[in-house]
């Protein structure tokens, strides 16, 4: 699944059970019949959320409406 497309690298760390489910994600698709790396199914994953929520934040956190912005506190 290479990408012509010249790309920057990111250098991030994930919390065990979300890596454990990016994995089985992986092994999913190569039973499919995918030739896919873990970056692959990062990639795949990221790009479909942001697709889907246009980073919209009620859509990312799951909320009907957007939250409120607090008040500024006096002297701000």
């Amino acid at each position: 699944m290479a990408n012509e497309e010249a790309a920057r690298q990111f250098s991030f760390r994930l919390p065990g059970d979300l890596v454990e489910r990016v994995e089985n994600c992986m092994e999913e698709m190569r039973e499919a019949g995918l030739e896919v790396t873990r970056a692959d199914v990062v990639r795949l994953l990221l790009k479909h959320a942001l697709d889907a929520t246009h980073c919209k934040i009620e859509l990312l956190l799951g909320r009907r409406q957007p939250p409120k912005k607090r008040a500024r506190e006096k002297g701000e």
